[in-house]
């Protein structure tokens, strides 16, 4: 299974970007909140400075004493100690109140990076061509709908966090400048020095949760390719070689989750020895070389301590950013790559199909491979108008030109005498009723399955359909009638069960093209001649026009028109005797 392109990214661009993933509002809101917090947190501490002032025998007349009692002159508050405790207490819970609205605003903020990711992812997806899903593991889209999408919120998490930290060390550095300069300067060079000296972990965690998830990406791929071809694997006991694969992959993931659960710890562990000896080393300098007073040491120690703890913290964040932020890029890679491939089909004329659909020179190629080879055909309106030749001849790619799945490389389409190119794309398909050769029926019930989900349909509605579709005898039957639950991929009905669920879902919104594509090539004969009836019966009543893509001789007997591609070429041949004197 071929990975997507994994795109190398640099921090500051990534961390900005997902900083701003939520709206505008609030994260102005957030930022506003942290950098308030943190000058609450700055007066509280602050409030300390005048304690030590005043408890040195010259404090009033110090410069640093002195500069702090003047400012709580100027704004009226007493410097008697308890009232800078009360001071002290009240900024540090007045942080603690905006800090929690700032996290409560985050909290929002995660949940909506996640909800915003997967629409975008969603709309994105619904919106590409149909040539972008054939050449993508689906399993990839669920990983990124799933967890991915939970990482990117948590990287937003985080990266608030690293702002809130970030913006906390330079409000302790600036207090600690307050107490002394060299100490504030002590604090940034042993902050930058830590930094600089565990990056390496930084480094390795981001490429190793980068690693996990590419890995974690094709597994899930993987393991939704094999439960949705499960049944035949099983019945060969072939599932042990998936065994063997899915054991490889999760052994990689477990080699990439605990080097980077190790590099995360680690940084926090080796961080609290290297501020223990600075600190030790800085006492001893104070204490034996530069004299400086106890109870001014200890403030100072204090402060230096929790600055660099908190610039400590701010790496720790930013690692945490580097882990998560992999899901965050894998899901927008997807989103960009979805948005690239998006299918230009607005606009255009409003379509109709009151004459034919005619193919004038049309030709497409796959790679080097040439598909279909100047073709020119017309499908009238009415009727049942069969389309065969062995397979891979490319019958399927044919009606995909038709419905404007694909571009042809040369060639027009027209409806009506009109240019598909110049008509509204989205209106000629919901024109269309399409039964696929590999049924998908949801673990749902048949009303669900019918109608798809859209509440504009009613009981009657699919009834009719089911009705038309020749399939309301046995669904009637059932004890839940059209509530019956059909089980995972339909498995609790039979094939030609299954197939008439399908033919209900193409008819139910009343198409005026009905395709069939190999519709009935894995059923018994007697099933599908029952179909092929019905269906002939169907057309030649209501007016509905039938384009059958088969290999069986059975539609070809029954149908009105009959086209063979063979080689790429396209022809038009001559209906069946039987079908003829029928007629």
């Amino acid at each position: 299974m071929k990975e997507p392109k994994v795109i190398e990214r640099k921090w500051p661009p990534g961390i900005w970007r997902i900083a701003t993933t939520t709206s505008l509002r609030r994260s102005l809101i957030v930022m506003a909140c942290l950098l308030l917090s943190g000058l609450l947190e700055a007066v509280g501490i602050a409030s300390l400075l005048p304690l030590i002032a005043l408890s040195q025998p010259d404090g009033a007349s110090s410069k640093m004493g002195q500069s702090v009692i003047n400012v709580l002159d100027t704004v009226g508050l007493p410097h008697e100690p308890t009232m800078l405790l009360v001071l002290l207490a009240v900024g540090m819970l007045g942080k603690a109140v905006v800090l929690l609205f700032a996290m409560r605003n985050v909290g929002y903020a995660v949940a909506e990076v996640g909800t915003k990711m997967r629409l975008r992812l969603v709309e994105s997806l619904l919106a590409a061509r149909w040539g972008f899903f054939v050449r993508q593991p689906i399993g990839r889209f669920a990983n990124a709908l799933g967890l991915e999408s939970t990482r990117a919120g948590e990287a937003y998490n985080a990266t608030a966090e690293f702002v809130a930290h970030s913006i906390q060390s330079i409000v302790y550095i600036g207090v600690v400048a307050l107490v002394s300069w060299e100490a504030a300067l002590g604090s940034l060079v042993l902050g930058l020095f830590m930094v600089v000296s565990l990056n390496r972990l930084l480094i390795s965690t981001k490429r190793n949760a980068k690693k996990q998830t590419r890995r974690m990406k094709s597994l899930v791929g993987r393991l939704a390719d094999v439960l949705i071809g499960l049944k035949p694997t099983k019945a060969m006991a072939r599932q042990g070689r998936f065994g063997v694969l899915f054991v490889r992959d999760v052994q990689k993931i477990d080699v990439a989750m605990r080097r980077h659960i190790f590099a995360r710890h680690a940084n926090r562990v080796l961080q609290e020895p290297m501020i223990a000896i600075f600190l030790g080393i800085g006492i001893y300098l104070a204490l034996n070389v530069w004299h400086v007073d106890l109870l001014r040491l200890v403030m100072i120690c204090v402060l230096v301590a929790k600055t660099v703890s908190t610039i400590g913290k701010a790496q720790q964040d930013l690692q945490a950013v580097n882990v998560a932020e992999s899901g965050y890029w894998a899901v927008q890679d997807a989103i960009d790559e979805a948005v690239e491939a998006r299918e230009l089909v607005d606009g255009g004329l409003a379509p109709t199909f009151e004459r034919d659909v005619e193919l004038r020179n049309v030709s497409m190629s796959f790679g080097r491979k040439r598909v279909i080879i100047d073709a020119n055909c017309t499908i009238p309106r009415g009727g049942v108008t069969a389309i065969t030749g062995h397979s891979g001849a490319g019958k399927t790619t044919l009606v995909d030109i038709m419905l404007g799945l694909y571009r042809p490389d040369i060639g027009d389409i027209r409806i009506d005498g009109q240019s598909l190119s110049e008509l509204d794309v989205m209106k000629w398909r919901s024109m269309v009723g399409y039964v696929p050769q590999e049924l998908i029926l949801f673990h749902d019930t048949i009303m669900t399955n019918v109608t798809l989900g859209e509440t504009a349909y009613t009981r009657q509605d699919v009834e009719n359909a089911l009705r038309q579709a020749g399939a309301w005898d046995f669904v009637a039957a059932l004890p839940e009638g059209i509530d019956h639950v059909v089980g995972e991929r339909g498995a609790l009905l039979s094939g030609g069960q299954r197939q008439r669920i399908a033919m209900a879902r193409a008819l139910v919104h009343k198409p005026k093209l009905l395709i069939l594509d190999e519709a009935t090539s894995a059923l018994d004969p007697h099933t599908e001649a029952m179909i092929v009836r019905n269906v002939c019966d169907l057309a030649h009543s209501t007016g509905l026009t039938v384009l059958a893509i088969t290999h069986q001789p059975a539609w070809v007997a029954a149908a009105d028109k009959v086209i063979r591609i063979q080689d790429g070429v396209v022809s038009e041949i001559e209906p069946s005797p039987q079908r003829v004197s029928a007629q």
